[in-house]
């Protein structure tokens, strides 16, 4: 059974105890990846497969090791976020493993390299090593400028909204490729303006950590309620120009959220704003899985797995729908 760790910070309502044995261990470096937040970035992957104009079809080999590679990718941009932010996920109260002390430097560097490791060897698996362009783009721009300084992206109102918009139109294009062909850009923008706009709504919760250590983020600069108007605008955007294109999988997720934003943004409420991402960014997955039934599989799974997890490990109900 997992031990609870003591984390420093309790804004969240946690207290826990710092330990555990082998289990732990291994369950923690999984978890250090944050795989909650590598769904929304498959599903855009999945949107742009889905929305690619060709007749390639995967068989389930291609498939696991692509998913494996991107899994690698997208954990060791997380990985690097943590470690650039440490001081900061302390200061908003973030009880993730690092910042909390339960995994050392010598366990982030092996996990760095293995993952580095993992990504071309997967992609090679899958046949696809012709993709290792499109990977190293995503790694550039979404785990160095990103997270590092000259550039870090991350820390400009501009620099957060390019990184992640451009980041979308990569994961779209990555999706397109595999499947060999792509949707074109009219077909993809509703997708990259959403993915951009709820990457600014996720700066809400961080603003107070962020702004202590110097961090100009778009809510930092922008404070809450514009960053949510941004946020709606962006939505709506997405959601009419989904209309014009008759494509209900993207236009049905950012409608179904947008009037819980307004409400969020009428009443000033950050929980309202976070919780109307949330429902977008789960939507838009169920929306894609179901063209890919085993997506919704693995969401359904994981879903019990990482609130099993969280509540025995930390003692928090995450992942959620609340606005927290």
């Amino acid at each position: 059974m997992l031990r609870m760790i003591q984390l420093s910070s309790t804004k969240n309502g946690a207290s826990v105890t710092l330990g555990g044995g082998a289990i732990d261990r291994l369950f923690d470096s999984v978890f250090i990846l944050r795989p909650t937040l590598m769904f929304p970035l498959v599903t855009m992957v999945l949107a742009g497969h889905l929305g690619a104009v060709s007749s390639n079809h995967l068989g389930w080999e291609s498939w696991f090791f692509l998913m494996i590679a991107l899994c690698s990718l997208f954990g060791l941009g997380y990985l690097l976020n943590q470690v650039r932010d440490r001081k900061s996920d302390e200061d908003n109260g973030k009880l993730f493993l690092i910042a909390g002390g339960a995994i050392n430097r010598s366990q982030v560097v092996s996990e760095i390299v293995v993952l580095a490791v993992l990504v071309p060897l997967m992609l090679f698996l899958a046949g696809f090593e012709r993709l290792v362009v499109w990977i190293l783009l995503m790694f550039l721009i979404g785990g160095l400028l990103y997270n590092f300084t000259p550039f870090a992206l991350q820390n400009s109102p501009l620099g957060g909204l390019l990184a992640g918009m451009t980041g979308g139109w990569l994961l779209l294009r990555f999706g397109g490729t595999i499947a060999g062909g792509s949707a074109g850009l009219s077909h993809e923008a509703p997708y990259i303006i959403a993915f951009g706009s709820a990457c600014i709504l996720t700066c809400l919760l961080d603003k107070s950590g962020d702004a202590q250590n110097g961090k100009r983020t778009f809510a930092v600069v922008y404070g809450f309620r514009r960053t949510i108007l941004f946020g709606l605008i962006g939505f709506l955007l997405a959601g009419i120009w989904g209309v014009c294109n008759r494509d209900w999988v993207i236009t049905v997720p950012v409608l179904v959220s947008t009037p819980i934003l307004l409400w969020g943004w009428l009443k000033g409420s950050i929980a309202h704003a976070v919780r109307a991402n949330k429902i977008a960014i789960f939507s838009l997955s169920v929306a894609v899985g179901l063209f890919y039934p085993v997506y919704l599989v693995v969401i359904g799974l994981y879903y019990l797995f990482a609130r099993w997890y969280y509540l025995r490990r930390m003692g928090l109900h995450y992942p959620s729908f609340r606005g927290d």
